[in-house]
């Protein structure tokens, strides 16, 4: 082992987008990772129980701020980060930097993950890299935050490329999670007082109430957030009934991807999963939209634009039945995540750089999302 990388880690949307990240480091036995928590997040009731769970080493904050590692990878710009001695890495832990900066009130007109209160640090820019998925952020980097414009660097989308490599398996995807030859159904929530899950809680009843068990499967996927806010039991007794009849409850650690993969048609709002449902031609309806939660002129917003919507008032199965893709999907995955299927290179040329370590002589390529098999 000739260098530490360290992943930095606030919530468990981050720990999720960090194991995208990682996998350009698999094989390579010169490189060992340990995780810490970084503190300052409303969302991390268990994230000690995820890590857990997951095998992974963790070090108290204390040890990641010494001399020990020689890369710190942070899927956010929030936290003490200036606090690291290593170099920084941050990048999204979504579909690009497309949304607004949360804040006590709402949110702000920075750029969540770009603007200068997460980036700078009494005067000195923290990261040594801010990885972006598109040249088009190169704009709002430097509207946002001008100091840290060199340390842009553009990798493209890890986790949508991950989506993309797994569609060849799709069949075997649907098969564990028991679709059979229904059409699958997933609902997709992000949170926030704009959220599908949110603004209309009983939707997924609805549907599996609306929609024959003998045609469709019906999936929820809630935002991490969401789980820790109210609790896994809250969340297992709001959808008993749903459940009961046939509802698969994703859990938030783990299975988004691979159902997201397997889905005919997702029901969702302007968070990242809905994103990736229309980049991949999966047919799509929105349930609602924070147009206030996202930045102006991005794809995001684009997509809000040009999505249907479901209605109210008319039949949910008429509505499913009618789904389409969204208009030229293409164009979104060009406007949107730079050199599809390239991503795992460019991050590892990145990440490589930093630890000032050859890359491994094998190809970085996008590793399949795992599959998941409801309880």
């Amino acid at each position: 082992m000739r260098r530490r990388a360290l992943g930095v880690v606030r919530t468990l949307t981050a720990l999720d987008r960090l194991t995208d990240v990682l996998t350009v480091l698999a094989d390579d036995v010169r490189v060992e990772t340990r995780f810490t928590r970084a503190g300052g997040s409303e969302f991390a009731t268990d994230l000690s129980g995820h890590f857990r769970r997951a095998g992974m080493r963790v070090v108290p904050w204390s040890e990641a701020t010494g001399p020990g590692f020689d890369v710190a990878i942070s899927p956010s710009g929030n936290g003490a980060l200036h606090e690291l001695r290593a170099p920084v890495l941050t990048l999204s832990h979504g579909a690009g930097h497309h949304k607004h900066l949360p804040s006590g009130e709402g949110f702000t007109p920075e750029v969540a993950g770009l603007a200068t209160s997460q980036l700078v640090h009494e005067g000195r820019v923290v990261p040594s890299a801010v990885c972006l998925s598109h040249p088009d952020q190169f704009g709002l980097l430097a509207r946002e935050c001008p100091r840290a414009a060199d340390r842009a660097r553009v990798v493209g989308d890890p986790c949508f490329d991950r989506l993309r490599a797994s569609v060849p398996a799709r069949d075997a995807y649907r098969r564990l999670l028991g679709s059979g030859r229904r059409e699958l159904v997933l609902l997709a929530s992000t949170w926030g007082p704009n959220a599908l899950f949110a603004r209309r809680p009983t939707l997924a009843e609805d549907m599996v109430e609306a929609l024959p068990e003998r045609d469709y499967q019906v999936a929820l996927v809630l935002h991490p957030n969401v789980w820790d806010r109210h609790s896994p039991w809250q969340i297992r007794e709001w959808t008993e009934r749903a459940r009961r009849k046939g509802l698969v409850l994703v859990p938030p650690e783990h299975g988004w991807k691979a159902t997201l993969v397997a889905a005919d048609v997702v029901v969702s709002d302007h968070g990242s999963l809905g994103f990736y449902a229309a980049a991949l031609g999966t047919r799509l309806l929105l349930a609602g939209f924070g147009h206030e939660e996202v930045v102006p002129g991005t794809p995001r917003e684009e997509l809000g634009r040009r999505a249907a919507y479901l209605c109210r008032g008319v039949a949910l199965e008429e509505q499913v039945r009618r789904a389409a893709p969204v208009d030229d999907h293409t164009g979104l995955v060009k406007s949107a995540f730079a050199h599809p299927g390239e991503a795992a290179a460019a991050l590892r040329r990145v990440l490589y750089e930093l630890l000032d370590l050859d890359e491994p002589s094998w190809r970085a390529v996008a590793r399949p999302v795992d599959p998941f098999v409801p309880e």
